[in-house]
């Protein structure tokens, strides 16, 4: 008899979790939509002074690290919010700019990749929707020089017409 009392209690006390868990999601969901039907605003705290971060963003700590110096900077930032990933998307489409920063491109098949540049750095922002909120990766690095001096043309031209022959 007490076992089953036991059993009762436990089921009771799981099903009211379950209840209020459901009904906090609910309420949850609905502020999340008004969200995303808006625009998103700068948060006001920034990691990197030129690198825009939505509002309502929270800083994932532990996944996060950045280095500066006099000369460069290199930084991977991570952060969750609710916003949606598209509303995430077209926040940096519009406040990249304002920031001095050119866009490349963006690929986007599931997870959204935005790449922009400067005349010396480079910024890769990653948008991945998870199922409750959204994840944003911001890489900052130096930009490498891509410029290739004569020898080095003229060794890869060698190696290239070795491999054909």
């Amino acid at each position: 008899m007490k076992k089953n009392n036991t059993r009762v209690s436990i089921i009771l006390i799981l099903g009211l979790i379950f209840i209020a868990t459901g009904c906090a999601t609910t309420s949850n969901s609905n502020s999340s939509s008004s969200m995303q039907a808006g625009s998103i605003s700068v948060a006001s705290i920034l990691k990197f002074e030129d690198v825009p971060v939505p509002s309502g963003f929270k800083l994932v700590d532990n996944e996060s690290f950045t280095f500066q110096n006099d000369n460069m900077r290199v930084g991977l930032l991570k952060y969750t919010g609710r916003p949606d990933a598209n509303v995430v998307v077209n926040f940096y489409k519009e406040q990249m700019p304002m920031y001095n920063w050119d866009m490349l491109n963006v690929i986007e098949y599931g997870q959204k990749i935005m790449n922009f540049q400067r005349a010396d750095q480079t910024c890769i922002i990653t948008i991945q929707p998870l199922s409750t909120r959204t994840l944003i990766a911001i890489a900052v690095a130096p930009k490498s020089s891509s410029t290739m001096t004569e020898a080095k043309t003229q060794k890869y031209k060698e190696l290239k017409e070795s491999r054909i022959k």
